[in-house]
């Protein structure tokens, strides 16, 4: 009879608690207005219903702790209380009770406390997600939608919900369209850092095709037809000016920023200036022994230098009457041929056979000054020679044919290829008084040696002749007087101080 009480009113107290609002047959979402959708256990709400439930089982446990205890007979020892559930259970554990939340309860026919699990998805009750929680839910509230299936044609889709589930919040900018990329401009054609290899070896093939022209041209055997420029012995060519212009064309195509000094093209200028600047420059010279290309002679060449920052980077000159081929690069030597070539490192004067060059009656003062300087020099050195090219003169000392060269009255195109084979052949190239050499100052001096320089220099009447390249010739001024170092001793103090112009007032 008293099991049959017993059931009975257990039967009362499970009919009292699904009565209740918020039991565990009771949807959580119910009592919060959220009818139809299905609660996450991420929701806040839930948690506060499933700690009323914790307390309400914990007076449960009690008060049938309390009922056991009055049932049990006097010899029977009450079962201890366990502080946890065992690791491993038994057969005998009474089965596992799930409720709706997935909340902890004791089973009813014992006192131990047993883990509860949600029950499993069905076809009706979808699986409750489980999600992170992150700051981005933190304003969720009655209005917005936590189930993944999402309408987004119900009213109450808006900014802060997304058709995957996803909440924004309001301060968060919409993902704006990738704006493509605008292409790069195109590269200039040319760039303005110089490769001297590839501008090398295209000097090279231009002056080879010039060589090849200027032989052809010389092939005649009657005296080639030319023009004079500044005087009936200043000789010009068609072959000059076809060489020139050809030369002049191809530079501009491949290289178009760099600048151009020509012979032809500077004695046809107004001036006659040459401007120099640190740009990339050319110097050239179509045909350097114009007289001896007209005699044929085989004394000719084509000269042609490379200038950068005003300092010469390379030089090439090409004699095709004797086809040699000379070429320098600064600090790579110098080549006769693609042979590597020296000077002779003569460093005697009277062991030397020296280059001269003669005005051949242009200006009086400067052909009195070179018949002085060779009437001198005969006596002193090993032999004089003149070949009437002084861009060949230049090389022949690089090779080593010829210890020494001279002269006063030369251009920048006569020398700018040849200065650098000297140097970069072992020689010394500077002003015949000493300095350094100035490329307008149309004065040089190259020897093999430093002290066979100074040797020659010393003796030298100096001759400086005007206008420099670097300064315009429509007024021509007058030539400074002539002063041979050798006779200072017929010279008073008060000769030594007047100029030219005074002298001739007198």
């Amino acid at each position: 009879m008293a099991d049959d009480k017993d059931k009975d009113k257990d039967k009362d107290k499970k009919a009292e608690e699904k009565k209740r609002p918020g039991s565990l047959a009771e949807n959580a979402a119910t009592s919060y207005g959220l009818e139809g959708h299905v609660a996450t256990q991420q929701d806040p709400r839930v948690s506060e219903l499933r700690r009323a439930e914790d307390k309400t089982q914990q007076k449960k446990i009690e008060s049938k702790r309390s009922e056991s205890k009055m049932e049990l007979k006097p010899e029977s020892k009450p079962e201890s209380k366990q502080s946890s559930p065992p690791r491993t259970p038994s057969h005998n554990t009474p089965p596992m009770i799930a409720t709706p939340t997935g909340s902890r309860r004791p089973d009813e026919k014992s006192s131990r406390l047993v883990v509860q699990e949600p029950p499993p998805p069905s076809a009706e009750t979808p699986p409750l997600p489980v999600e992170t929680k992150s700051k981005k839910e933190a304003g969720v509230n009655k209005t917005t939608n936590t189930d993944i299936s999402f309408d987004p044609s119900k009213e109450f889709a808006c900014k802060t919900t997304n058709t995957a589930g996803k909440m924004y919040s309001e301060d968060e900018e919409e993902a704006k369209p990738v704006e493509p990329v605008a292409a790069p401009p195109p590269k200039p054609p040319h760039s303005s850092k110089l490769d001297l290899d590839d501008i090398f070896a295209f000097a090279v093939a231009l002056v080879r095709k010039a060589g090849d022209f200027a032989l052809a041209s010389n092939h005649a055997k009657d005296r080639l037809s030319y023009t004079t420029k500044e005087h009936e012995r200043d000789l010009n060519t068609s072959t000059d000016n076809e060489i020139e212009e050809m030369m002049i064309k191809e530079i501009n195509e491949k290289y178009p920023n760099h600048k151009i000094i020509a012979e032809e093209e500077v004695s046809r200028s107004e001036t006659g200036q040459v401007k120099l600047t640190t740009e990339p420059t050319w110097i050239i010279d179509p045909i350097d022994g114009t007289m001896n290309f007209v005699h044929h002679f085989p004394y000719y060449c084509i000269s042609v230098a490379l200038l950068v920052d005003k300092a010469t980077a390379f030089g090439i000159i090409f004699n095709p009457a004797l086809q040699e081929f000379y070429t320098a690069r600064k600090f790579q030597g110098a080549r006769l041929n693609d042979e590597p070539i020296h000077t002779s490192a003569q460093m005697e004067l009277k062991d030397a056979m020296i280059l001269q060059e003669y005005s051949s009656g242009v200006d009086e003062c400067r052909t009195n000054a070179a018949l002085q300087n060779a009437s001198r020099l005969i006596k002193k050195a090993h032999a004089l020679r003149s070949i009437g090219s002084s861009a060949m003169g230049l090389a022949m000392v690089a090779s080593g044919v010829a210890d020494a060269f001279y002269f006063f009255g030369l251009h920048v195109w006569d020398m700018a290829a040849g200065n650098l084979l000297v140097s970069e052949a072992g020689g010394t190239v500077m002003d015949p008084s000493g300095g350094p050499v100035d490329l307008m100052s149309r004065r040089v001096l190259a020897a093999a040696t430093q002290p066979l320089a100074d040797q020659l220099s010393a003796e030298l009447t100096q001759n400086y002749p005007k206008p420099r390249d670097d300064e315009s010739r429509v007024v021509p001024p007058t030539e400074p007087a002539t002063k041979d170092f050798n006779e200072q001793t017929q010279f008073s103090d008060s000769s030594l101080s007047l100029s030219s112009s005074d002298r001739s007032r007198k």
